[in-house]
């Protein structure tokens, strides 16, 4: 079943099967492509690149519930939900950890997944899980070439993160 969530051609799969919602065939069928930039990454039956994102969240008091973000585009001026494509031999859970620690600096736990989020326009399915941060590391790959993590409001969040991910914001919200 798929559902619009908004008119920028995202959606929200209503995952049924086992392998973080990834189905068996995907894994098995997709087609691994060599990118000089990002490694070797995986596309499923239909074409779409397979990726894995972490949304982390806490409480802060009076502010209440804050997601973790960081700088992403081009420029550098977008947020963005920390995720990326799959590896080789990699499930969907271990991938979002992986790309967490690198984009974010955060060593998490996978609590469980929101869903899979579909981005038709740069033919994405990007498995979502709900993570619990253990660590916050001072020093961290990307960082260290000048991305930043914020922690901020779901509001905040859904303005400032980029089109394509505002879904997944919602999505959070509404749980």
């Amino acid at each position: 079943m798929v559902e619009n969530q908004t008119p920028m051609c995202v959606r929200m799969c209503t995952p049924t099967t086992a392998l973080g919602g990834v189905p068996q065939q995907s894994l098995a069928e997709g087609r691994w492509k060599e990118s000089k930039k990002n490694g070797e990454r995986i596309r499923d039956g239909d074409g779409y690149r397979m990726r894995a994102a972490g949304v982390c969240l806490r409480e802060e008091g009076t502010d209440g519930i804050k997601v973790l973000l960081v700088s992403g585009g081009k420029d550098g001026k977008q947020w963005v939900v920390p995720g990326g494509g799959i590896e080789r031999d990699e499930q969907p859970d271990q991938a979002a950890t992986r790309e967490l620690e690198e984009e974010a600096g955060v060593r998490a736990q996978t609590i469980e997944k929101i869903g899979i989020f579909q981005d038709d326009n740069r033919k994405h399915r990007t498995t979502v899980f709900l993570m619990r941060v253990q660590e916050e590391l001072n020093v961290w790959e990307d960082g260290q070439r000048g991305r930043r993590r914020e922690w901020m409001s779901l509001t905040v969040g859904i303005e400032v993160v980029k089109d394509s991910q505002r879904a997944i914001l919602r999505a959070v919200m509404q749980q």
